[in-house]
């Protein structure tokens, strides 16, 4: 479908934007509108393409359908009613009331405030304790701004700001409890194309409260580069998240590759809301939450213990009893 040139009222998205805007690159949105006839952009004077507001909300809830295994020809061409109800039924959790806590961060966030942001965050840690902030408070505040964004109710630069507060607490939280002694060695990373990273940081917190070294080398490690680190850094576990928009056949296809590269004796442990869309694998561990991350290194620890190293077991002869 060609777009029409006209003058539309509201707000306007350039093209150039639209991967900030919906998570969707720009030759995916164009070939769409080739082959489903949306979006429908109009043009600007110099005839580059602009995308009214409605449509950067359609364009949102399909992104998060897609992400959670629909295909495009199935969704694509819904109206904004049918996705909210799709996108609705995914997600149950869209049909609670936010805590007072989650309302108060999501004022501070339109407020734009972030030093009063991150205070909340380290006010509602010492409240809950570590575990719980991170593995409880967290979590859900985190699925409570995505799908704030999701409806609209906040904008890009708005979940970004929460999620680079979000990130900072994360990062103090792993230097209050990482150890030079910690076993086994753990690799954290996500696939390309995985741009979330507030999981990994999650999970890497709980990992460092069990007594696990963590090595992080960040998002979207290409897949020779992660087997070369994994090689040269000697680690016993290789820890990955998938975001619920992460395509699962994309995650199976390279959780595949990467079991078939690296030694058997090297667990892949994955976490993430992705995960619940995959199917069981051999050789892969999946976490479907953070309380799952102890359980998982205590029974890792009782098949391992005669490798614990001396350090361990002079520090922590608990965790492997």
């Amino acid at each position: 479908m060609v777009p029409q040139r006209m003058e539309p009222s509201g707000a306007l998205v350039p093209i150039a934007a639209i991967e900030k805007e919906t998570g969707l690159t720009k030759e995916v949105v164009r070939k769409w509108e080739t082959r489903y006839g949306f979006p429908c952009p109009v043009r600007d004077e110099s005839g580059n393409r602009l995308y009214p507001a409605e449509q950067v909300d359609r364009l949102r809830l399909i992104r998060r359908l897609i992400g959670a295994g629909l295909r495009p020809g199935k969704v694509v061409a819904l109206d904004m009613e049918s996705l909210e109800r799709m996108v609705w039924e995914s997600s149950p959790s869209m049909s609670s009331q936010p805590t007072d806590f989650s309302q108060r961060v999501l004022d501070t966030v339109l407020q734009h405030d972030i030093p009063r942001l991150k205070e909340l965050f380290k006010q509602q840690w010492g409240r809950d304790g570590l575990t719980d902030f991170i593995g409880k408070t967290l979590s859900e505040m985190t699925l409570f701004i995505g799908e704030a964004w999701l409806r609209g109710d906040i904008r890009m630069f708005e979940e970004h700001i929460y999620t680079e507060a979000v990130l900072d607490v994360l990062h103090d939280a792993i230097r209050t409890v990482s150890g030079s002694s910690g076993w086994p060695r753990v690799l954290m990373s996500t696939a390309p194309g995985e741009i979330h990273t507030i999981g990994l940081l999650m999970a890497e917190a709980m990992l460092s409260m069990e007594g696990a070294s963590c090595i992080r080398l960040g998002a979207q490690i290409p897949m020779a580069e992660l087997v070369a680190a994994i090689n040269g850094c000697q680690v016993d576990i290789v820890g990955l998240s998938f975001s619920i928009a992460y395509p699962a056949r994309n995650a199976t296809q390279f959780l595949n590759t990467l079991r078939s590269r690296i030694e058997p004796s090297t667990e892949i442990w994955v976490g993430g809301l992705g995960v619940t869309r995959l199917k069981p694998m051999a050789g892969v561990r999946y976490l479907n939450d953070l309380d799952d991350v102890g359980p998982a290194l205590d029974v890792w620890r009782r098949a391992h213990k005669s490798q614990a190293p001396v350090s361990y077991v002079e520090t922590r002869p608990s965790r492997i009893a």
